[in-house]
This record gives C-alpha cells, structure tokens and sequence, in this order.
C-alpha cells in the first residue's frame, strides 16, 4: 500500500519500495502470541507448536546482531534462520554503504532482484502489471499481481518460485496511482478534509480516511468538479460516541461565541509520547472562554470540532469532549493536553470565531484539574513501586513529596512577586515535589533558596530575570494587539528573550514601518521556517548516490580522500561496562567513512592546495568539517566557507525564485574581506530561501528563513540599506545545493553566486563593534576579535590582507 498521511508521514522501505501485504493473517501467525496463565509471558511452545525446542531456544536466547530477526520469527512462527533468510531477501535491493566513487553495479537479471524485477514490469507490462507486495502467510514469497494473464506474463521474466502470480482484476499500479496523485489535487483544489490516503495493490482500491462526511464529495462528483473511480473506497469520521447537549436558549446570551476548528481531527496520527500538560484556567471573560495560563497572555480557547458547548445548565458553563464524555466547566482549574508540531498557530478553517478573536491556544484535549490530579497520584506511585517493592512505602515516598508542594509554591510565589530581577522562573516538579530555579548570575541559588528546601531545588543561570522579559511581552502583545495582528507572543526564560510570532510577516512589516509597532530589545522575530524548494522529479532522484558523482570528478578528489584516510577524528563511542558517559575516541574512517567525508569536503570547496597550506599553520579543515556537529569553534567555522566578509547591502529582490529552489536574491558590497579572494568594492550575489514564493493556488507569500535576516522593513532584524554585517558565505556550496535542488541548469553561472554556511548566520554589527547573529547561534563576538582570530587563516591562505598594506 502506498499511503499518504496529511499529518505525519510515516514509509517502512523493504526491498526496493516493495510494500508488506496487509490481508488478514491465517492463524496465529502475524498476530498477538497467546499468554501464559501464570506468567502473563507469550509462550512461544503454545503461539507456535510446529517450532522444535531448539528452533524455541534460538529465539528465547537470540544473541546475533539485528535482534529484528528474532521478532521476526516469533510474530510468524519461524525459525530464526529461517527469519534471516527472509530477510535477506527482502534486502536484496538494499544499497549498503558505498565505500569507492562511483555507482554500484547493475543487478545481473531482472529477477535477481525484487526492485529490478518491479521497475520491469512497470515499463514493459504498465499496461497489466498491478504491483508487487511480500506475503508472509501461509506462504512465504513476493505476490506478483496482473489484470490479467498473471501466471504467463510473470514467466517471462522469471521462473524463481520467489515470486507467485496474481490475477487481481482492476486498475492497473500505473492507475491506481495517477488516480490517487489526481484525487489528492482535486481535495486540495476543494478545500476536502483527509486524514491518510493510501492506494492499495493487493485490493485493487484507493482508500481513503475522512475528517468529514463524504456528502460534499459526492455532490462535487455529480457536478463534474472531481472525477471519483470507482474502486475509490471512503472512511468517514467514526460517529462521536456521546450525543450533543441540547441545543442553546436562544436567549442565552452568556457566550458570545464558541471559536472551534472546522474539522475532526481524532483521526489523525499523534507524533509525541510524553508531551507536558498545562495547567490552566478556565475562564469566562467578556462571553468568552478564555484559558488562563502561567507565563503566557490570556488566550480565547480554539476547541476541536468534536467539543461541544453546554448551556444546559443555567449555573454554570460546560465544554463536552463527546469523543470521551470528559467535561469542565468555566471559572474552574483545568489541565490541557500537550499539542502536537504545528498546532501552536491555529489552522485557517474555523467556525464561530466572529465574537471571540484571538490570539487563541488551540484545546486537544483535557480535563478537570481534580481528575487530572488523581491520574497522576496513581502514575507516581506506581511509578515508585518497582524502586520501593511495596504499595505502603511508594505511597508514603509520595505522600513526603506531595507534603513538600506548598512550600516550593509558596517560596515560588514569594520570589516571583519580589525577585523578578534576579529570577526569571521557577519550575515546579508537580510530581517529585522539586523545583528547578533559573536566574541570573547577579545571585546565586543559596542567596534565593531557603535552606529547609535545598536539597530538593536545582539550578540554572539565565541571561534576564522576568521583570524585564514579562515588560517586553506585556509591550509587544499591546502592540501586535492593537494593530490588528494575529501573534502569538511568548517567553523563552531559558533564552532571555521574548519570542513574537506570526503567521503574516508582511502584515508585521507594514504595522512597523508605519510605526505602530516599536519593538523592544528584548523582542525576537519568528516564523515558520521556509527552506529551499527541492525537485522530486529530477532524474537524479532515481538514485540517492547521483547527487555526489559530479564531486567525486573533482581533480582534488582521490588526493583528499587519502588524506581524510590518514587523519583520527574524535567521535562519541558508547560508554565502557561499569560507565555512563560516551568517551570521545580519535579513529581513522573506515572505507565508507572517508568517502562520505571527502564529499561534503568537496561541496564546501576545499581543495588539496588549500588543505595542505593551513594543516602547515596549524588549521585542519578535516577535522573542522566533522567538528561542526557539537565541537566547533570560530576558526573551525571559518574553515568551512570560502569567504568572509564585511558587506553592507546594496539591493534586494524578495521575489526572484529561480530552479536553484531558493527565492530571494542579496545583493552585498565588500567593505571587508576577513578570509577569502574579494576584494572592498565588489559586489557579491547571495541566494537566499527567504523570499515571496506561489502556493498551490498561485498566490504569493512572503515567507522567512529562520537562519537569514528579514528582507522585510521595519522588524528587528531586517536587512537595510547602510546596515554592516559579517556573512560567512561558500560558492561551492552554492553550487552543490543548486544541482541537489534543481539539477543541472539550475545554478546562476554570471559570476560568483553564494550562499550561507547553515550552520553560521548572518551577524549584524553594532555600533558597539560587536558582530551578533540573527539567530541565538554562533555566539556574538566582537569584531577586532573575529579580525585578529582569522588573521592566520587568510594568510595560511596565500592572500594579502588589506588592512597589513
């Protein structure tokens, strides 16, 4: 089945994109192992009597390398050598790792491999060929499916009972998916709510999971606005198990309007275990229900489409979840779900938002306060059970910690109220009955923590304390506010600083320029990330390895390459027995290693020349390539670009997309050049993935790079003209990128184009000399320090240094 989830994305890669037969498995293969009465253990002698003891053992004790086998071979009864070899087929197509320059050699026949043998078929029996898919049970072997004449088309290609015919009748696989690809168009072009769409080989059909009915569908389809196939099988939303409450007395007036999305989302796929709940209130401010929540701006709650609002009640105020019956009512403590990536900006599809505007907190789900605590008594001590051996103590152990909350709350209250300059949080542990301090180094946590509570607080300096944080978010959320501005405005106390974010960066832009927005200092910019745009249709996406062959003809290639060989690097291995911490080891690369290296050595545009002069002044960019993940410093950075410079920009167009998948286009002039061959004066080209870029619809969208300055005016970080910065910047790069992205053709070629290294940003200099990037990484650094630090390296290099002349 190839299937497309709107949430997540989630694929399982066996043998070439061979998917796993997903029919009901015969027996008790493939599924739950039954249990021991006793033990409550599946017992392997019971799930699988045809297993010898000896075949039972190997499992039990399976010591070989890819414990997998062994799962394997209890889910469908199998011998563990038995699993092996069915794995190895199902590897046969996997691409292991290239230790020499160069594509790997062709199978020798179509059928001595599965992914050979289904790209065949798909180009010389399209016309018939329905797919190819593993069948576990009842036996072993790679379903070959046809429309028709299965048996005679497949023996064609091959006679290895590997792989069984099947005569499927329906769509054809190149069918099945131009009619999905076709169908998941028009659900955009529609506005249509889906939750997964999936075509399914072994079936013949393409399944799709609804997040509403199938009437406006049906009704578009009458109209010819979509075509539906009929072997298109629908799944509506499962009926909410708990009815509605009575509809409102219209003369109820004490909500104004109950903000919720459009669509059921319960069907669509949760990606984290373990997201925190917050704690919140519940209350009912103006008509409208508003969460109350420590740290944050009151926001007007976003509930689900399957919530629903109770005023049955006269007394009070109710929200039903009517997928689990939970209820909580207004002016009362309640604790929310942790939300999923995205759902900190609300979607565009809403309904009854017209009396109660944002900003909203989007509502998963939740509970009553008193619930949630009881859950969490009983999570705690079962949790102390296994390390405490019995109920009693684990309950005494929590009762002890529980004791302890409301002094850690009320000296948490107590430092909030008069030591907002030296504290920025406390975070209380609701369950361990623990604190985790955070303030800055104008004190120290014996001068801000009673003594009775030492041993059960931790500590962490921070840059500022929440007065100066809570000012800057109470100014900025006025602001946003009052210029009619969708933002959510939060405080990062780890950080220090307050984070504004907002879906329409254009809208902020002009708010500021006109004025109506003066940023505080301590205010950050954010948006959602725009990278740049790569091309799946590229011939050299056929094969994942394509995109280094161009480096490895590099002339430098083989020379590198040697000396990547013969050069340790400190890398983490796992701790000895008896230890807990990773030890850093210096080791050679093995064969596959120095050729992934030498790659990414090449795309940074290093040559041998450039290698050997800075290995003789000390400088290893090597070692400053692998340095870059957790170890780096300035001069290491430095060695992976290929010119830095002081600029100042000169022009800037936010709208010139071009087949290389960035967007924008900087134009910078030299003021000074710390490493590399520019010269004051000239002007150099930088591609940028910021930019205006079309959606679907064709419309255009200002769209902000999280590692780039902003090429809108008036925000605090924005690109103007006469403003000086550092920019760590590589050419080869550039080109490298412009080939993975867009392929041959799609790098500009009038002159030197660059891009950023990503993992250096762009640093504004102030007037106070210092160079600080727009992001909260690298470090910022005064500027006759970064001058005096890269000295060496351009000289290593062989260039003059202006300012020696």
């Amino acid at each position: 089945m190839r299937r497309i989830m709107l949430a997540t994305a989630a694929s399982l890669l066996l043998a070439g994109c061979v998917t796993a037969s997903t029919e009901n498995r015969p027996g008790q293969a493939g599924g739950a192992a039954p249990k021991d009465d006793q033990t409550g253990q599946a017992t392997l002698a019971k799930a699988c009597p045809n297993l010898t003891a000896e075949e039972i053992a190997g499992i039990e004790n399976y010591k070989g390398q890819f414990s997998e086998n062994a799962l394997y071979a209890r889910s469908y009864c199998v011998s563990v050598a038995e699993a092996e070899r069915r794995m190895e087929i199902q590897l046969r197509d996997g691409v292991g790792p290239r230790t020499e320059p160069g594509p790997a050699p062709p199978p020798r026949a179509p059928d001595a491999s599965i992914g050979t043998l289904q790209e065949t078929l798909r180009a010389k029996e399209a016309a018939t060929f329905g797919g190819l898919w593993i069948q576990h049970q009842p036996r072993y072997g790679l379903i070959v499916a046809f429309t028709r004449d299965a048996a005679a088309t497949l023996a064609k290609y091959t006679k290895d009972p590997l792989f069984i015919p099947l005569d499927r009748p329906g769509p054809t696989l190149v069918e099945l998916r131009a009619a999905q690809e076709r169908l998941i168009a028009d659900f955009q072009r529609l506005g249509i709510r889906w939750a997964g769409v999936g075509s399914n080989e072994a079936s013949g059909t393409i399944e799709v999971d609804l997040a509403q009915d199938t009437a406006s569908i049906r009704a578009a389809a009458a109209k010819g606005e979509i075509k539906l196939p009929d072997f298109v099988q629908f799944t509506e939303p499962s009926p909410l198990p708990y009815p509605a409450p009575p509809p409102a007395n219209g003369t109820d007036k004490r909500v104004k309007s109950f903000p919720q999305l459009a669509f059921r989302t319960d069907m669509f796929a949760s990606t984290l275990v373990g997201v925190s709940d917050t704690p919140a209130r519940l209350a009912l401010v103006d008509g409208c229900l508003k969460l109350l929540v420590t740290g944050d701006e009151p926001r007007t709650a976003l509930w689900q489409a399957s919530d629903a609002l109770d005023l049955s009640d006269p007394a009070r105020i109710s929200v039903l979840n009517r997928l689990s019956g939970t209820r909580v009512f207004a002016d009362s403590e309640i604790v929310l779900d942790g939300l999923q990536p995205g759902e900190v900006t609300p979607p565009k599809d809403l309904v009854g938002t017209s009396a109660c505007p944002g900003p909203y907190r989007v509502v998963r789900g939740f509970l009553p306060r008193a619930a949630w605590d009881k859950k969490r008594r009983e999570n705690a001590i079962a949790a102390r059970l296994q390390s405490l051996g019995s109920r009693a103590a684990a309950e005494a152990d929590y009762a002890a910690d529980m004791a302890r909350l409301p002094k850690l709350r009320a000296w948490r209250d107590d430092m909030m109220k008069h030591r907002g300059d030296k504290v920025a949080a406390i975070w209380i542990d609701e369950d361990q009955g623990t604190a985790h301090l955070l303030h800055t180094s104008a004190a120290t946590p014996a001068q801000l923590a009673p003594l009775s509570l030492k041993g059960f607080i931790t500590a962490q300096v921070v840059p500022q304390g929440a007065d100066v944080l809570e000012t800057a978010r109470a100014q900025a959320a006025a602001q946003v506010k009052a210029a009619g501005i969708d933002a959510n405005v939060a405080t990062d106390f780890l950080q220090g600083f307050v984070s504004l974010r907002v879906t329409d960066m254009a809208a902020l832009s002009r708010a500021a320029v006109a004025g109506s927005i003066a940023f505080p200092p301590l205010v950050r910019v954010e948006m959602e990330n725009q990278s740049a745009i790569y091309n799946p249709d590229l011939p050299i996406r056929r094969d994942p390895e394509a995109i280094w062959y161009p480096l490895e003809a590099h002339p430098d290639f083989a020379a590198i390459r040697a000396l990547v060989e013969q050069t340790p690097i400190m890398r983490p291995e796992p701790p000895l027995p008896g230890e807990t911490a990773d030890r850093w080891v210096a080791r050679k690369p093995s064969k596959a290693g120095s050729l992934d290296q030498t790659h990414f050595l090449i795309a940074y545009g290093q040559t041998l020349r450039d290698i050997q002069a800075l290995r003789r002044a000390g400088f290893d960019p090597i070692e400053a390539q692998e340095a870059m993940n957790g170890r780096p410093t300035l001069e290491k950075r430095a060695l992976t670009t290929t010119d830095i410079v002081i600029a100042e920009p000169v022009a800037i167009d936010t709208s010139d997309s071009g087949p290389d998948g960035f967007s924008s286009t900087v134009r910078w002039r030299v003021i000074e050049t710390l490493k590399g061959a520019a010269k004051p004066g000239e002007e150099l080209r930088q591609r940028l993935a910021s930019g205006n870029r079309a959606n679907e619809a064709g419309v255009s969208r200002y769209g902000q790079s999280i590692d780039e300055p902003v090429l809108l005016p008036g925000l605090p970080t924005s690109l103007e003209m006469g403003s000086r910065w550092v920019l760590h910047l590589n050419d080869a790069l550039y080109r490298h990128s412009a080939f993975v992205q867009g392929g041959d053709g799609a790098e500009r070629r009038d002159g030197r184009w660059f891009i950023s290294v990503p993992w250096i940003s762009p640093s504004r200099i102030g007037a106070d000399g210092m160079a600080r990037p727009v992001t909260i990484y690298p470090e910022p650094v005064p500027l006759t320090d970064l001058r005096a630090r890269l000295l060496p390296i351009q000289r290593a290099l062989g260039y003059t240094v202006e300012r020696e002349k």
